[in-house]
């Protein structure tokens, strides 16, 4: 019977702003061409997927982007917007502006900010293989998937005088921390589970029996549904407090280790 494996990218499958190492790359290949299923549940927009789609011919097949929010199918380019962030963002860069927080505005085929960025942020959201930065002098509330900042996981101070001014759970919205460097704004119905069940729902597949890998907080609420979740070893430690079997890291391509142990199976 066909599997369905669902792998966070960042950090669990390709180091940050490296490249999909051949190991890994080859065990993807073999996974495909043996007629499982791969998903990739990413927080990155979902045309920033096309690349790593590409290089695996991966003719057809549904997509977890941002971080929930989007499922995806690249092959036909059909999107199915999920949750959003919408007309709350104009609250959400009211504060931000306040607070003198620089930030980045996700649609579903852009990244759209309505000032001068500090070059070192946009370099680092290419090297993410996020899609071009746009400068806009206004921005569509209603087109807005997430918001983006960034806020070092050091800097609690900041986050704290945002949670305070913002207020995300009366709003309806969650602050999510997707990387040591980088924050995150999303509808609180925005998670990676809602997309999984959201998929599994429209492929007609048994949440047990789905396999999924991570390694930040926002692949929490996926790994909880899911029958089969495993953690890399660089997984943050809220992730590993959970039990969770754990893989060598992504560095070590943890996630090739796995692959080969379900095709011996």
């Amino acid at each position: 019977m066909p599997k369905t494996l669902i792998l966070d990218i960042d950090n669990t499958l390709i180091e940050a702003m490296k490249e999909l190492q051949p190991r890994s790359e080859a065990a993807l290949r073999r996974w495909l061409a043996r007629g499982h299923r791969l998903v990739f549940a990413s927080g990155k927009n979902a045309c920033a997927l096309d690349d790593l789609i590409a290089l695996l011919n991966m003719r057809e097949g549904w997509h977890i982007a941002s971080n929930g929010g989007v499922l995806a199918e690249p092959s036909t380019g059909r999107f199915e917007r999920l949750a959003c962030v919408g007309a709350r963002s104009e609250r959400c860069m009211e504060v931000m502006d306040a607070l003198f927080i620089p930030y980045y505005v996700y649609t579903l085929d852009e990244i759209v900010v309505n000032r001068r960025m500090p070059q070192d942020q946009i370099d680092h959201l290419e090297f993410l293989k996020d899609p071009k930065v746009v400068r806009r002098r206004s921005i569509d509330p209603q087109a807005v998937v997430k918001l983006l900042m960034f806020i070092d996981e050091t800097d609690e101070a900041k986050v704290t005088m945002l949670q305070h001014q913002l207020q995300p759970e009366f709003l309806g919205l969650h602050l999510v921390r997707t990387s040591s460097l980088l924050l995150e704004i999303h509808d609180q119905h925005q998670t990676k589970a809602a997309g999984v069940q959201a998929l599994a729902e429209k492929l007609k597949l048994d949440l047990n029996e789905l396999y999924a890998v991570g390694d930040s907080e926002n692949d929490i609420s996926m790994l909880e549904i899911v029958g089969h979740p495993y953690i890399v070893a660089n997984a943050s430690q809220s992730l590993k407090d959970r039990g969770w079997p754990q893989l060598a890291s992504c560095q070590e391509e943890g996630v090739a280790d796995l692959i080969d142990e379900l095709l011996s199976c």
